[in-house]
């Protein structure tokens, strides 16, 4: 069994023109990618989305902390468990 190599011919001045117009739209899109992703994470990283480090002392009040839980409301009567001992 025999496999037969498609003929590579050379790219006309048109072409390879086009091709270099092509990879530079590439280049640029890619670059712009890798803009908004990096603006992206250092906004989130400011903004405390991946940690909290409060700018400000004062600043610490006006943010909610994630990891809060409130207490249980102790105000209400406690359940009563009745028991059957007969």
């Amino acid at each position: 069994m025999t496999t037969e190599t498609p003929e590579i011919r050379p790219l006309t001045q048109e072409e390879r023109k086009a091709q270099k117009k092509r990879n530079l739209w590439l280049a640029f899109a890619l670059l712009g990618f890798l803009v908004l992703v990096f603006v992206t994470t250092i906004v989130r990283i400011r903004d405390g989305i991946y940690w909290r480090m409060p700018e400000h002392s004062s600043d610490v009040t006006s943010r909610p902390d994630p990891d809060f839980v409130p207490p249980a409301d102790t105000s209400a009567e406690p359940d009563t468990v009745e028991s059957n001992d007969e």
